[in-house]
């Protein structure tokens, strides 16, 4: 059972493009003022906006830079556990994991993994087979019920 490309991907992703768009909107108002309307108001944004907007952006990307090699791709088998992150290939035994959580209020679920003998964290999707109560998410994939059975059984 393997992560799901997509998903780890848009997870990767997701502050670059939401901060790269967060920029387009004060230099979209001031390359065409007029087609622009932000609080109802027709126009350029002023200079306290631009730079306002600007820094969220700028966190966003920041935020991307700082989260973009904790994500990879894990392959999980009834003996060890792959981990591929860009050109790295790494594979560890069940018993070498000091720890496995779901993260909450994401979706599809996201997890996190520790290694033993190792400060370095790791972040892995499942595929999108979720149930999502007020935010909270259970995991129903096959990868999910993997993950279950091998914390129950070795005590992770």
């Amino acid at each position: 059972m393997k992560s799901n490309k997509k998903y780890h991907f848009v997870f990767k992703f997701a502050f670059l493009i939401v901060g790269l768009l967060t920029w387009t909107i004060p230099i979209f108002s001031w390359i065409a003022p007029n087609y622009t309307e932000i609080s109802g108001e027709i126009g350029s944004t002023d200079f306290v906006t631009t730079i306002i907007i600007g820094l969220i952006g700028l966190v966003f990307i920041l935020l991307f830079f700082a989260v973009k090699d904790k994500f990879a791709i894990v392959e999980l088998g009834n003996q060890n556990v792959k981990i591929i992150n860009g050109d790295e290939e790494k594979s560890v035994g069940w018993f070498d994991i000091d720890s496995l959580k779901q993260i909450q209020f994401v979706f599809p679920p996201l997890y996190s993994l520790k290694i033993k003998d190792s400060d370095e964290t790791i972040w892995f999707n499942t595929e999108a087979r979720f149930i999502s109560i007020n935010g909270f998410t259970i995991d129903t994939s096959d990868m999910g019920e993997l993950i279950k059975k091998k914390k129950r059984e070795l005590g992770i």
